[in-house]
C-alpha cells in the first residue's frame, strides 16, 4: 500500500516562488503517486477500513461560522474556490467521491499543479451538520498525530481556526527534493483536506497548502 499522507493560513494568496527547476525522476514518480495516495487515503477514511481513535473534545471557540450549515455540494465548493486558488496553479482532474461516512452528504476532490512541479490534492466533504463534520475531523486529527516523521504545521492555518477546527503537519523528504504539507480544517458542515507536495521548500509547500484551504473558505463566503 502507498504511504498514508493526509490531504489540507494566513497566506490567502499563496504566492510562493516556485522557481523553474526540473524535477528528478524520483520526484516525478513521487508527485505522480501523490494523487493516487491521497485518493486511497480518503477512500480508507470514508469506507471505514481504518480504525479511528475516539474523537477528542474540541477546544476551539464556537463561532457563527463554525456552526453554520452551508447548503452546497462538494463539486460546488470546489468550483467556488477556483477564483481564489494560489497563483500559478491550474486545475486538472476533478472527481466525485461516493459518500458512505456517517452524516456525509457529498464528497469530491480536485488535483492542481504548477510549472514549478508542485502538485496539490484538495478534497471536500460536505456533511449534514457541523457536528458530523466535527466528529469526522477529530478522528482524522487523532490518527494524524500518530504518524511519525511530521512536524506540526498548524500555525500555518491559524487564520482559519476561529471558523472551526484546523490541524496541519508537514515533512521534508529525507532524500531531499520533495516537501509535503498537509492541512485539514472545517467550516461549519464542510470539511477541507489539502495535501500538497512541492520541490522548492517546506515553507513554500506550507504556504500554498494554506492558500488552498483559504480558497475554499473564501468560496463558501
Amino acid at each position: 500500500m502507498l504511504p498514508v499522507r493526509f490531504l489540507t493560513a494566513p497566506d490567502l494568496g499563496g504566492n510562493s516562488d516556485k522557481g523553474g527547476g526540473k524535477i528528478s525522476p524520483r520526484g516525478r514518480t513521487y508527485l505522480a503517486a501523490l494523487g493516487i495516495a491521497s485518493i486511497v487515503l480518503v477512500a480508507l477514511l470514508i469506507y471505514g477500513l481504518g480504525t479511528f481513535n475516539a474523537p477528542s473534545a474540541s477546544s476551539s471557540t464556537e463561532t457563527t461560522a463554525a456552526t453554520t450549515s452551508y447548503n452546497t455540494l462538494a463539486s460546488s465548493a470546489i468550483s467556488s474556490a477556483a477564483d481564489y486558488t494560489p497563483a500559478g496553479y491550474l486545475q486538472g482532474s476533478s472527481r466525485p467521491l461516493n459518500p458512505n461516512e456517517t452524516g456525509l452528504v457529498s464528497g469530491g476532490y480536485a488535483i492542481y499543479s504548477n510549472q514549478g512541479g508542485a502538485l496539490a490534492n484538495m478534497t471536500i466533504l460536505v456533511f449534514n451538520s457541523p457536528a458530523s463534520a466535527q466528529t469526522y475531523i477529530n478522528s482524522v486529527i487523532s490518527n494524524a498525530k500518530d504518524l511519525s516523521g511530521y512536524s506540526n504545521a498548524t500555525s500555518t492555518l491559524t487564520g482559519y481556526q476561529h471558523y472551526g477546527v484546523c490541524y496541519g503537519y508537514a515533512e521534508s523528504d529525507p532524500e531531499g527534493g520533495e516537501f509535503v504539507a498537509n492541512g485539514v480544517c472545517t467550516k461549519g458542515n464542510v470539511y477541507v483536506q489539502v495535501h500538497l507536495a512541492a520541490t522548492s521548500s517546506l515553507p513554500s509547500a506550507e504556504g500554498d497548502m494554506a492558500g488552498f484551504v483559504g480558497s475554499v473558505y473564501k468560496g463558501l463566503g
